[in-house]
This record gives structure tokens, C-alpha cells and sequence, in this order.
């Protein structure tokens, strides 16, 4: 009970003969006397007259356990609830007898941050319903607290007010993931809760909905009960991508957010594919604790994976739904059992079962500023084209002004040779180049010709970290003149698709960016480019530093994104430049600690001289990530807020997640392994939110303000510098490549 409880040491009926579904081993409920509390002054008594069976019920059957709960000793089950009060406390102000009542089942400690904060269903000391050591609510009378008791509406049942506890968690995932009239939703799992969430999305006002399942019946269900479209799959890992094609094309449309409702691998990885760029994957079902999912390239497309544990201040709103008419949950009650030993262990097999039972009822200048990424964790690059394109010279032979660059034309085959720019736009600059960083982006394409999904079929010039003078200005431009000394944003939008209408243009499909195939970059001694992505420079900000915008945007996007501020603590996985400039810019958003993790020893020196609060020093062993999360929890000597992963392994990914507090985010920056064997599952119930990044948007005038400012120095961070001779380029990729001490040219 909410309240407490307890069974009397003989088994002989107690006062009120008050009886409980008692789970006493595994398989095993008996039906036995339970001791109601005390009435304090302001619980009620109310007397159960539906209790619904849930999954994790049956989990606590079948298992004595439920993801990280384990029945120690015997315990009352039940938790979805509804009844009529018998007894009110002596201050209880807003229930009588005889009200009909749903009863929230969770008991919040009202002390802790998360209630303070709004969260109260990540308190830590919550008292929940048949959650152990708590005993739970399929009794025949229970003492709760009246602010936990709903009062039930006149056309509204007691078995429709006990479903409002599975209702809850589609109600709570809906808000979660912000469902609203232009939200095209996708639910994998058409379970039981599956469903709830199908009828709390219509209800949130979602135009169209699919359903995703193995099992035909269930997706009938789904369908009679409103969805627009369904998808039959397989249980098979190698049917993904085909099965993403179907479900797009059931859709019709872009899908915004997906449910996982199910838990697997599979279902988990087919959400992540099939969700829009900027959309988001709510997990909601609770199954393998490590997924091997592909983060990665959802990262790449700021797909958002976010997770849900129970629900806050939902009942109201599921009551208002019922009432109106906006959610219908009479026909998810298939079955009804009373409650006598018999029944009750019927009612348990059928919920087990499965089939056609959905919810049984119980009781009714060119300095190539090198950024060696040290080969451990770098972000997802960019290379560039010039903005506005040019091409190399048909002989080789020298074109205008000679302009040169930088060409890479086989794998690790770089040549200077001309290169031609195209037409000053009316909106356009023509730039000299004079510092050039090299990223790790650069050194993948050089060794590769690939990085990431893009792949160089044909000679391309590369770099995209970059700063110089204007030499010519177009008609139309009035912002800047000749001789302005300008950091140039490497990437050019469309300006016409909803992610740049809606303000997320760096996620635009038709993105034109420097050295990102067939685009060509930056590394040669002119570029033309649209004047709005050139920043003039501060006097006191270098050609350098300007250069270095490009990779402190990363940081100031993810810091953005993970919304970094004056009460952040931050955990930096991964010490390389791109780990360095994250930490910059949390310091410089005001974080007021900063741990930064890595398995070299230069660094984490490297990032203690410029400002890291402590280091971890971890292995590669993936054996070892419980006792690193204990070290890193230590140094940091309280709740980790936010976390970086800027390497991008399964290893630093899954400390990223167990090391996070309830609430907090998990921002995947580098851009490692497509796929990660990760404790998705532990992390989601936590509701800690893994959020990516791609490149960044609008973060130069802020770089350059901290630049101006002080508030960031990135000089400390450029090791290496070469000329634009053919032999220093080559030696410059070569630096960059080896890593060592080297951390950015």
C-alpha cells in the first residue's frame, strides 16, 4: 500500500478481513490478510474496486523482478487502481465518503530537487505501488494520500479510472516529446501500451499515426481503434532498412517523433532510421538493458532519444480526456476476473499469455592550423567546396590570379594545383584566405576519401575552419569592405526547406558546405562566398582565432543544445580538440564544474592547464566502465548534469549514460562507431536524454564575442603551423594524422 501495510504473522484475517494478492516466490500469489496503516490526517481509505494487471506485474511473477527492482520478501502487486473512499483523514478538505476516485500510485519524498524541480517521478525516495520493498494496491482496501485520489467524473467508470494509470505513461510520452497537431507520429509496439500511446497522440492532436508490430491481431486492434496505417515486420535485424522504407511510405510524410513501445534492438534502430532529421525517439518499453543501436548517424541528424519513467501530474488530463470523449480506453478491457485465489491466478496466466488479451482486470594565409583530433573520438566533419563552387583548371595550367589550392585527388594524394573561382554574386565576397585549420574531417577524406555517409568520387579541394581578408565585394553587399578581416561559416542553406524555415538550417538537406562532397573547401588562397557567412573580426581577435571559430562552434552548439548553464555540471568524454573546445565554451556558458575523462595522460594535462576542475584517466576495457563511472562520480562530488561524449565509442557512450543524474542529457558529439552496444534501456527509465549534433547554427557572432571577450582563449590550442607550399601541406596532414602532441594546425 502507498502507505504501508502488512501481513499478519498467522495468516488469520484481520479487521475488516482487508485481503491482498500477496506474490510470496516465484509463480506463487496467494490471497492473504494485509494490516491497513493508520489513517493519518490526511490519506483516505478507499475501498479498490478495479485494479488493472500490468507487465511488470507479471515481470515480478515470473522473475521476483522488474528492470532494477527485486522482490526481497513478499509483497502485495498491483498498481493501476480505482475505488470508492470509506474514510477521510481528519484535514482532508477535497474528497468525501463515497467518492469514486483513480488513484496515482507513486508517493514523492516533496523534499529532493526533482520534486522541487518538477520531476517528482525521478524522486529517489518514491514509495510506489507493488514497486519493492512497497507494497502495492490489488487489496481489497488501501490507505493512500488524498491529494493522490482523483475523483472521478460522472460518465467516467471505476475500470476506465484504473486505466488511467497505463494512460498516464502515453499522456507523460507525449509530452515528453511535445505531440501536436503537426506531429506525425510512428509507434513501435502495439501492445498494451502501444496503445494507450496511440490513443494519447490522437488525442494530443497528432495528425497521423502508424503502428509498427510482429503480430497481425494487435495491429487490428490498432487499427479499429483509429490508427491511420500499420506495418507487419519481422523479427529479423536484416529487415531494418527494408521495413523503414514500408513504414516512410505508410506515412507519406516526414515522421517527427517515434515510440519505441516494445524495447528491442530492432525496434529501437528501425525508430532511429525512420525518424525526420530533428525529430525525436521516445523510449518507452522497458526491455534489454544494452541495445546495440545505431546512435551515431542518428546524432548526425539531431535525432533526440529520450526516455520516460512513470509520469508526473498526469491524471487530471487523463480524466479530462475520458470525459470528454477525446481517448475511448473501454475497449483495451478484454477480460475481468473477481478476486478469489482461482481467479486471480487466472487472471495472471491469461495477462502472461498474451494473444488476444490486452488488459485484464482484476477487482472490477594559410596556416594550416592543425587540428589533430588525435584519432580517438573526433566529430562528425565538414569539408568544403568553395561556398559558391570553382573548379580546377581542365591543363592544370595556373588560372587569374593564380589561385591555388590544396587538392586531394587519391587516397593520401594531396596536390596544389589551380583552381578556378566562380562569378561574384551580387551577395558575395571574394576572401584571401590566410589561416586554414585542419580537422579530423580532412584526415579521414585524405586517408579514406570517405567520412561518414559522404564519399569523394572526384577530385575535391579540401578545409573548412577558416579566416581572411575580403579582396572584392559584391554590388548588393553594404555590411562589409574591402580589407575587413572576416571568419567565414563554411556551410550554405537553401533557405527554402522547413528546417531552415524552421530555424535549424545547419540540419538542411541541400546544405552546400566547404570539402563536404561534391562541395569543394576552403584550403586555397581565394574562396567566394555569401557575405552574410562572413564575421568581421574584432581588433584583438586573430586571423587564427577566427579560424578557430569553426570548431569552437561545435562546442557552442552542443552546449546550446544541451542547454549548459550556471548550474551545469559538465563530464567531457574525451580530451581531443573537440573535447577541449566543448569545455571552453561550458566554462564560458557558465558551468561551474567540469570533469573531462580520457585514456591519454598529455591530454588530460593538456585540458587541466586550460581549465578542467579534475581528470579521470580511464582504460579502452569495456569491463571497466562501473568502476570509471564511480571515479569520475568521486571527482566530480555531485550529480553529473550533462555529459559530452566527443569520441563516440560504445565504452564512452555507456559511461557517458550511467555516470548522467536523472533528468540530465547525454550530448553525442563525436562521431565514432555507426553503431553502439549502449545501456539505452537503464538510462531512458532514468529519463536521461541523449541528444546530438551536427555542425552548428548562428554560433559565430557568440564565438566571436567570446573571443573578444576572453572568455575563451583558443590560441592555447594551436601547436602547429605551415606555409602553403606543397611540401607543408603534405607534412601538416601528416602531423595532424599522428596525433601525439599535436592538437590543432
Amino acid at each position: 500500500m502507498g502507505k504501508g501495510g502488512e501481513v499478519s504473522g498467522d495468516g488469520a484475517k484481520v479487521e475488516g478481513e482487508n485481503m491482498a494478492a500477496w506474490l510470496v516466490a516465484v509463480n506463487t500469489l496467494k490471497i492473504q490478510p494485509f494490516r491497513l496503516p493508520p489513517l493519518g490526517p490526511y490519506d483516505v481509505r478507499v475501498r479498490m474496486k478495479a485494479v488493472g494487471i500490468c507487465g511488470s506485474d507479471v515481470h515480478h511473477l515470473k522473475t521476483m523482478r522488474c528492470a532494477h527492482f527485486v522482490v526481497k520478501a513478499p509483497m502485495v502487486l498491483g498498481h493501476e487502481c480505482a475505488g470508492v473512499i470509506e474514510e477521510v483523514g481528519s484535514e482532508v478538505k477535497s474528497l468525501v465518503v463515497g467518492d469514486r476516485v483513480a488513484l496515482e500510485p507513486g508517493i514523492s519524498c516533496g523534499h529532493c530537487k526533482y520534486c522541487k524541480g518538477g520531476r517528482y517521478n525521478l524522486c529517489r525516495s518514491m514509495r510506489f505501488f507493488g514497486s519493492p520493498p512497497v507494497n502495492g494496491s490489488l487489496a481489497n482496501q488501501v490507505v493512500h494520500p488524498a491529494n493522490l485520489c482523483f475523483r472521478l467524473p460522472e460518465n467516467v467508470s471505476l475500470e476506465e479510472g484504473a486505466m488511467c494509470e497505463p494512460l498516464s505513461v502515453g499522456i507523460h510520452a507525449c509530452r515528453r516529446a511535445n505531440v501536436g497537431p503537426e506531429t506525425n507520429v510512428l509507434i513501435m509496439g502495439a501492445g498494451p501500451i502501444g496503445l494507450v500511446t496511440m490513443l494519447a497522440a490522437r488525442a494530443f492532436g497528432a495528425p497521423r499515426i502508424i503502428m509498427v508490430d510482429v503480430d497481425s491481431y494487435r495491429l487490428s486492434v490498432a487499427k479499429s481503434l483509429g490508427a491511420d496505417g500499420f506495418v507487419k515486420v519481422s523479427t529479423n535485424n536484416q529487415d531494418v532498412d527494408e521495413e523503414v522504407i514500408q513504414i516512410q511510405q505508410a506515412m507519406g510524410n516526414d515522421i517527427d517523433v517515434s515510440f519505441d513501445c516494445a524495447g528491442f534492438s530492432k525496434t529501437v534502430s528501425t525508430a532511429l532510421n525512420a525518424t525526420r532529421a530533428g525529430g525525436k525517439v521516445c523510449l518507452i518499453g522497458m526491455g534489454c538493458n544494452e541495445m546495440t543501436v545505431p546512435l551515431t548517424p542518428a546524432a548526425a541528424r539531431e535525432v533526440d532519444v529520450i526516455g520516460i519513467f512513470r509520469y508526473k501530474d498526469t491524471w487530471p488530463l487523463c480524466l479530462e480526456f475520458l470525459r470528454t470523449g477525446k481517448i475511448d480506453v473501454k475497449p483495451l478491457i478484454t477480460h475481468r476476473f473477481g478476486f478469489s485465489q482461482e481467479e486471480l491466478v487466472e487472471a495472471f496466466e491469461v495477462s502472461a499469455r498474451g494473444g488476444d488479451a490486452i488488459k485484464p482486470s482484476s477487482l472490477s594565409s594559410l596556416e594550416a592550423l592543425l587540428y589533430s583530433k588525435h584519432r580517438q573520438g573526433s566529430r562528425r566533419s565538414a569539408f568544403t567546396e568553395m561556398g559558391k563552387g570553382g573548379e580546377g583548371s581542365g591543363d592544370g595550367a595556373k588560372v587569374e590570379e593564380e589561385n591555388m589550392a590544396a587538392w586531394l585527388v587519391s587516397v593520401n594524394t594531396l596536390k596544389i594545383q589551380p583552381f578556378r573561382l566562380p562569378s561574384l554574386g551580387p551577395y558575395d565576397v571574394r576572401v584571401r584566405m590566410k589561416a586554414v585549420g585542419i580537422c579530423g574531417s580532412d584526415v579521414h577524406y585524405l586517408k579514406t576519401l570517405r567520412c561518414a555517409h559522404f564519399v569523394v568520387k572526384e577530385p575535391m579541394v579540401i578545409g573548412h575552419e577558416c579566416a581572411g581578408v575580403i579582396e572584392e565585394v559584391g554590388s548588393e553587399v553594404k555590411s562589409l569592405v574591402v580589407g575587413d578581416r572576416v571568419a567565414l561559416e563554411p556551410g550554405i542553406s537553401c533557405w527554402r526547406c522547413k528546417n531552415c524555415k524552421g530555424g535549424r538550417y545547419n540540419l538542411c538537406p541541400d546544405m552546400k558546405f566547404f570539402a563536404t562532397p561534391p562541395v569543394h573547401g576552403s584550403l586555397a588562397n581565394q574562396v567566394v562566398h555569401p557575405a552574410d557567412l562572413c564575421f568581421k573580426l574584432p581588433e584583438n581577435v586573430s586571423l587564427e582565432e577566427g579560424a578557430m571559430c569553426e570548431p569552437l562552434s561545435v562546442g557552442i552548439h552542443a552546449c546550446r543544445r544541451a542547454n549548459v548553464g550556471s548550474e551545469t555540471n559538465v563530464l567531457i568524454m574525451g580530451a581531443g580538440p573537440i573535447g577541449l573546445v566543448t569545455m571552453l565554451a561550458a566554462r564560458a556558458f557558465g558551468a561551474p564544474r567540469i570533469i573531462i575523462v580520457d585514456v591519454d595522460g598529455y591530454r588530460l594535462s593538456v585540458a587541466k592547464s586550460l581549465g578542467a576542475d579534475d581528470v579521470v584517466k580511464v582504460s579502452t576495457n569495456n569491463q571497466d566502465v562501473d568502476e570509471d563511472v564511480v571515479q569520475i562520480q568521486k571527482a566530480m562530488g555531485s550529480d553529473v548534469d550533462v555529459s559530452f561524449d566527443c569520441a563516440g565509442f560504445s565504452k564512452t557512450m555507456s559511461t557517458a549514460l550511467n555516470a548522467t543524474c536523472a533528468g540530465g542529457k547525454v550530448c553525442l558529439v563525436g562521431m565514432g562507431h555507426n553503431e553502439m552496444t549502449v545501456p539505452l534501456t537503464p538510462a531512458a527509465a532514468r529519463e536521461v536524454d541523449v541528444v546530438g549534433i551536427f555542425r552548428y547554427k548562428d554560433t559565430w557572432p557568440l564565438c566571436i564575442e567570446f573571443l573578444r571577450s576572453g572568455k575563451i582563449d583558443v590560441k592555447p590550442l594551436i601547436t602547429h603551423r605551415f606555409g602553403f607550399s606543397q611540401e607543408e601541406v603534405v607534412e601538416a596532414f601528416e602531423v595532424s594524422a599522428r596525433g601525439g602532441d599535436a592538437i590543432k594546425m
